[in-house]
């Protein structure tokens, strides 16, 4: 049979509950007193108290089998109680001296009210006037009680209730109560709404007994400042009291100091020998009857609620404060010590267990279960224990199964996050996808093998828990005897307490012999539900960082530009970047853009705007002309070197012909226009008048015709060059034209990134929404994926051409003003040691990029004074001597470079010789 040991519950936080109980003493009708305890009232003996060996022999049953005098015995017995420093843990304001306070106790009881005999009432107004008259005709009923009933059944006007002592009855407080309920069932009423009741006298309170189990890791300092902390509060509240610490002893285990003390609510003081309250005087004119006019008042808060609350309610209170006052106390002390265990007031359940409480055993049942013998109220806590912790371990079980189901879902909810975004990041979902499965496999085993193995070892312990009581409690009851300090009842069953350890032991044999039968399956199953437990809190771990990863936002549509808005900024851009304008050719009518956006694009061919588009565009093609012609006789007139060298003096309108250059330097007009400058005598001075006319005779002349404006012709863009591409079909297909658009914008557009995925390269199109279907349908097209490998290997591209500008004029400025040579070439590649990391980075991740390489060579060269330095005119337009980077080469022409960073126009200049207009010799 299973016995109900069993750890205590400790909280996630370390609290335990403890046992603390207060129980009231009174007096009866018949001289003796009761004691009332959660089981119900119980009588005490009534007389002197026993001898200390008697409470030897019956431990645990004197707290409610003997009389206050005597329980003052008990708790203060030489045997029981600690010493502490030499003295024995004894606390009182009674008296030091043990006769003294059995006499006080004495005193208390005799001078106590004593109570009436107890009485059977009945209420006419909890039952019909009806029942009452079907109780009066029962012949079974007492006569006084039928004779009341017939009173209450033809009485008029307000009936009071009558009460009949039990004496008259001839019964006794049992057969009172057997009576009540009859009575009840005639009359039809129950408990709640009574109209009989037993209703006993009420005796004076002759003692309080307070029982409460000390923290285990207290030591002796502490256990004596928390008695004298709780002796010292009812002290200041006038409260006559005993008290002592047990230690434990070869009955009990080790860890079992308790406290036991003693109360009365009635202040006292000793008057001579007597004690105030037992002095009394006849009262004059009064036979028979005395006061006692030493006697002090009880302590009311003591026993009732100052605000007329309800006694019982506040009684309930009050023990309760007395509970959380001794818990904060042993909790002090346990600070103190650096015990981490610590005292909770409160239930079971308030610790968020859900385990119902253990009836106490009682005095007899305690007893024999130490010793293995089983009782009734063991066997009903057994239960109950067991019980809980079967339904503990499954609900544990059942918890860590749902904490996996949850973290599935998440993991399932996030891969579909990442699926529908707006980039799908392969190695996100592939790396949420290999958790996922994982978790599956350890759920799996968890689901099989978890729960029973939790319900394994609450049976195992179960199986266990009587035994190794009884070994544990038997052999040191046996040690005891061996060592003398047993009493003569335990001597005498030396052998039968030997007997029982043996059992016990042979019992547990017969469990290890089973349990080694089945240790190698229960071995590969523990080993299974621990690595998967594992497996299961690594999963968990490497999740959170993929679960909480928001998915990038789908981008709301964008709002559809204005097509007249879009032409009004395009056409500020055209005069703004020098865009050039090419006139119409033989296969294209109309005015063209070359490097318009998509949205300028669909503008320009507008059919409500293209005619007016067409009108505007020859007025800004009459501009450019203008600028053209004017730019190639400037060069002419003053020579490559000297136009550069007046740029570099601040000659503004030198620099504005070297921005011409560069924005014009492919366009035909131009080109026709410096050829036939460099031409003999004499030089080209075409006139341009404002109607444009003139230029776009010019330009018939080149092209051998006069092609007239047609506005109203669809205006295709010119399609970029690409040296790796193959060449197209002359009508490609719409496929074919998406990926090249998409080949084109990879290494053009800065917001269009190539990074490397779990399985190669991918596009990541998280800042570029338009290119995003693009991006997933065409990604292993041979075209993109040459442009996504030479995108991958430029990573300069992933700014834009003024951010590029604006690094790369950063880091001149750091390598000119460092204080040391921050340059060092080996090999091929430049080391550069800049205080900026940031800088020195850079270097490094944009090996490769040509205008770096330029701008290295060029400081390197600038800070040892020697050789010709190249700079490169790149980015804006707005071209000046502060804002201009121009490179070093043998004459004016165009260096298309890599394909990567777009045209760019080369005019040579000396470092040493920067005069306007003077001549270099060369």
């Amino acid at each position: 049979m299973p016995g109900a040991f069993s750890p205590r519950f400790v909280s996630a936080d370390g609290k335990v509950t403890f046992s603390f109980t207060f129980e009231p003493v009174s007096k009866t009708s018949d001289g003796g007193c009761q004691i009332k305890t959660s089981e119900g009232t119980r009588r005490l003996e009534a007389g002197a108290a026993k001898d200390h060996d008697a409470y030897i022999d019956r431990p645990g049953a004197v707290e409610v089998t003997i009389s206050p005098d005597g329980f003052d015995r008990y708790a203060v017995r030489p045997s029981a109680t600690e010493a502490i420093d030499g003295e024995r843990a004894v606390f009182s304001n009674i008296s030091p001296d043990p006769l003294e306070r059995q006499a006080y106790w004495q005193a208390v009881h005799e001078c106590e009210r004593t109570p009436g005999v107890d009485r059977l009432t009945l209420v006419p107004e909890n039952a019909s006037r009806g029942a009452w008259q079907a109780l009066a005709n029962a012949p079974d009923v007492p006569e006084a009680v039928r004779d009341i009933a017939a009173v209450f059944a033809t009485a008029r006007g307000k009936r009071k209730a009558r009460a009949i002592p039990l004496d008259d009855l001839a019964i006794d407080g049992a057969a009172a109560r057997e009576l009540a309920e009859t009575l009840a069932t005639i009359l039809g009423t129950g408990k709640k709404k009574s109209a009989v009741r037993v209703s006993k006298g009420r005796g004076g309170r002759t003692q309080y007994r307070l029982t409460a189990e000390f923290p285990d890791g207290l030591d002796a300092a502490g256990r004596r400042a928390i008695t004298q902390a709780i002796c010292d509060r009812l002290d200041s509240a006038g409260i006559m009291y005993v008290a002592a610490i047990h230690a434990p002893d070869h009955h009990n285990d080790h860890r079992n100091h308790h406290l036991h003390l003693a109360c009365h609510d009635r202040p006292a003081r000793k008057i001579g020998d007597r004690w105030d309250f037992t002095i009394a005087e006849t009262v004059a004119g009064q036979h028979g009857r005395v006061r006692y006019p030493y006697a002090q008042k009880k302590v009311v808060e003591w026993s009732r609620d100052s605000d007329g609350g309800n006694h019982r309610d506040y009684g309930t209170t009050m023990v309760s404060d007395m509970r959380t006052f001794f818990a904060d106390r042993c909790n002090e002390e346990l600070d103190r010590l650096g015990v981490t265990r610590k005292f909770h007031p409160g239930t079971l359940r308030s610790l968020g267990c859900e385990r119902d409480g253990q009836k106490p055993l009682g005095t007899r049942a305690a007893p024999l279960e130490a010793v293995g013998v089983p009782t009734s109220k063991g066997i009903d806590n057994a239960e109950l224990l067991w019980s809980a912790l079967l339904r503990e371990a499954w609900t544990a079980a059942e918890g860590r199964a749902k904490t996996r189901t949850a973290l599935r879902r998440k993991l399932a909810e996030a891969e579909r996050r990442f699926t529908e975004g707006a980039v799908v990041d392969q190695a996100h979902v592939a790396a949420i996808r290999d958790l996922t499965g994982r978790l599956d496999v350890a759920d799996a085993v968890l689901r099989q093998h978890d729960a029973e193995c939790a319900e394994y070892d609450v049976t195992l312990a179960m199986a266990r828990a009587r035994p190794d009581k009884t070994i544990t409690v038997c052999r040191r009851i046996l040690k005891a005897i061996g060592e003398g300090e047993a009493d003569s009842a335990e001597q005498r069953a030396n052998a039968a307490i030997a007997a029982r350890a043996d059992a016990a032991e042979a019992f547990l044999a017969g469990i290890a012999a089973v349990e080694r039968d089945h240790a190698p399956v229960l071995a590969e199953y523990r080993t299974a539900v621990t690595t998967a437990q594992a497996e299961v809190e690594a999963i968990a771990d490497a999740a959170t960082p993929l679960i909480e990863r928001p998915a990038p936002a789908r981008p709301p549509e964008p709002a559809r530009p204005d097509p007249r808005a879009t032409l009004d900024a395009l056409f500020d851009r055209i005069m703004t970047d020098d865009m050039p304008i090419l006139p119409p050719d033989g296969t294209v009518a109309g005015y063209r853009m070359p490097g318009v956006t998509r949205a300028e694009f669909n503008a320009l061919n507008t059919p409500a705007l293209a005619e007016m588009a067409q009108k505007r565009l020859a007025v800004l093609a009459d501009i450019q002309a203008k600028r053209m012609i004017a730019a190639a006789k400037h060069l002419a007139s003053i020579g490559t070197d000297g136009l550069t060298r007046a740029a570099a003096d601040g000659d503004t309108g030198a620099a504005r012909t070297l921005k011409h250059v560069r924005a014009y330097g492919t366009h035909p007009v131009y080109l026709h226009a410096v050829a036939t400058a460099q031409r003999a005598e004499p030089q080209v001075a075409t006139r341009v008048d404002e109607s444009g006319s003139a230029w776009r005779r010019l330009v018939g002349g080149l092209f051998g015709r006069h092609t007239p404006i047609q506005p109203t012709t669809r205006i295709e863009p010119i399609p970029q060059p690409h040296t790796s591409e193959p060449a197209r079909d002359p009508s490609p297909s719409s496929r074919d034209e998406a990926i090249a658009a998409l080949a084109t914008a990879l290494l053009a557009e800065p917001t269009l990134r190539v990074v490397e995925g779990e399985h190669g390269l991918v596009i990541d199109t998280i800042n570029a929404h338009s290119w995003r279907m693009s991006a997933d349908a065409f990604a292993d097209a041979p075209a993109v994926l040459d442009a996504m490998r030479r995108r991958h290997a430029a990573p300069w591209l992933d700014h834009s051409v003024a951010e590029r500008n604006r690094l790369l004029a950063d880091l001149r400025a750091a390598l000119m003003s460092a204080t040391r040579p921050p340059l060092r070439k080996v090999g091929e590649q430049w080391n550069v040691d800049l205080p900026d990391k940031r800088l020195a980075a850079l270097v490094t991740r944009w090996r490769g990029y040509d205008r770096l390489d330029a701008l290295l060579s060029d400081v390197d060269h600038q800070r040892r004074g020697t050789g010709v330095d190249r700079y490169v005119v790149d980015g804006s337009t707005n071209v000046g001597t502060g804002d201009a980077t121009v490179s070093h080469v043998p004459d004016l022409g165009t260096d298309r470079g890599d394909g990567l960073d777009g045209d760019r126009a080369f005019v040579l200049m000396g470092w040493g010789d920067r005069g306007r207009g003077r001549d270099d010799g060369r």
